[in-house]
C-alpha cells in the first residue's frame, strides 16, 4: 500500500512544477514583455506653432523708470527688438534680467513706451464710425466724437507717441494703426504736414498740401514758420495757380452771378477742382515734372 501511494500520487511539490508553472515563468512564456509593447513609449512632444509662448520677463529702462514686460509681442512684432534680443551675453549675464541690468532704451520717453504696451496689454476699442482699434482706456466714454476738448488732447498726445515709437523700432502693425487713428483727433493740415515728414507717412502729405492749396485763407506767420520758407513759397505758388485756373475762375462767375457762395456752388465740380489743385501741387513743386499717382512720394523725399 505505501508503495502504491508513491507511484500514483505524486508529492504536492511535484504536482505543483509539473502542473502549475509559477508566476515567474507564466510572465515569460505568456505575456509579452512591456518593454515591446507599442502603446509604452509615448510620442515626442512638439510645440503648438503658435500657442507655444516665449513669456520670459525683460526689463527695460526708459529714462528714469523700469518697466518689466513680457518679451513675446515685442519679439514678434519688430524686427529691432528681435535683433536687440538676439545679441549673446557678455561674461555678466544678458542685460534685461534684473534691475541692476536693464536694457536701456535711449531716446524712447516713458509716454512713448507706455502707449506701445498699451496696444498689446489692454483690450480694444472699435470707434464706431471708422472701424479703427485703439486701447480702451484712450476714449473715456467709449466715442471719440464725444471727448472733451482736454480728452481730445490727451488722445492725440498719445497716438503721436504710439506713431513716433512704432516708426522708430518698426512695428509695422503698430503703426499702421496709430496712421489711421490719429485723425480721429481732427489734425489740422500744418501739424499733419509735420508729422508725416518726421514719421515718414506719406499717405497724409498730398490731403493735407491739397486743403491748404484750396484752402480760402493763406498759411499765417505761424504756420510758415513751422512749414519753412521754401515749402511756404511752394504752396503759396500753388494756391495762386489753382486759383488762375478755367475751372477756379468759371465757378468763381457762377457763385457771383446766382449769389451763392463760392465753396456752395464748388462742391458740384467737387472733383474737377481736386484734379485742378493736385496739378497746381504737382507743377509748383516739381517744375521738372511728375505723375499725379507719385505725388504724395515726391511730397516726402522733400522732408
Amino acid at each position: 500500500p505505501a508503495q502504491s501511494v508513491v507511484s500514483i500520487a505524486p508529492s504536492p511539490a511535484q504536482s505543483a512544477v509539473s502542473i502549475a508553472p509559477s508566476p515567474a515563468q507564466s510572465v515569460i512564456s505568456f505575456s509579452p514583455s512591456l518593454a515591446h509593447s507599442p502603446l509604452s513609449i509615448p510620442p515626442p512632444l512638439q510645440n503648438h506653432p503658435k500657442y507655444f509662448f516665449d513669456d520670459e520677463l525683460v526689463i527695460f529702462k526708459v529714462e528714469g523708470t523700469l518697466f518689466r514686460v513680457h518679451k513675446h509681442f515685442l519679439n514678434k512684432e519688430s524686427e529691432a527688438f528681435q535683433s536687440m534680443f538676439f545679441h549673446p551675453p557678455d561674461a555678466a549675464g544678458p542685460d534685461g534680467r534684473s534691475a541692476d541690468r536693464p536694457i536701456v532704451l535711449p531716446d524712447v520717453k516713458v509716454l512713448e513706451f507706455e502707449a506701445l504696451l498699451d496696444v498689446f496689454y489692454e483690450s480694444t476699442y472699435c470707434d464706431k464710425e471708422t472701424g479703427v482699434g485703439i486701447p480702451s482706456t484712450w476714449v473715456p466714454g467709449g466715442n471719440t466724437s464725444e471727448l472733451e476738448d482736454y480728452e481730445r488732447s490727451q488722445l492725440r498726445e498719445k497716438l503721436e507717441a504710439l506713431l513716433s515709437v512704432a516708426n522708430r523700432f518698426n512695428f509695422e502693425k503698430v503703426k499702421s494703426l496709430a496712421v489711421k487713428a490719429l485723425p480721429l483727433v481732427a489734425l489740422d493740415p500744418v501739424d499733419t504736414i509735420l508729422l508725416a515728414r518726421q514719421h515718414e507717412v506719406a499717405s497724409w502729405l498730398e490731403p493735407a498740401y491739397l486743403k491748404l492749396c484750396r484752402r480760402s485763407t493763406p498759411l499765417n506767420p505761424m504756420e510758415a514758420r513751422q512749414l519753412g520758407l521754401e515749402v511756404t513759397t511752394l504752396i503759396a505758388q500753388a494756391r495762386e495757380r489753382y486759383r488762375e485756373s478755367d475751372e477756379y475762375v468759371e465757378i468763381k462767375r457762377v457763385s457771383k452771378v446766382n449769389g451763392v457762395p463760392f465753396e456752395t456752388t464748388a462742391k458740384e465740380s467737387e472733383k474737377a477742382l481736386s484734379i485742378v489743385a493736385r496739378n497746381a501741387i504737382g507743377s509748383a513743386f516739381f517744375p521738372g515734372g511728375y505723375r499725379l499717382q507719385d505725388i504724395a512720394l515726391n511730397l516726402l523725399s522733400l522732408n
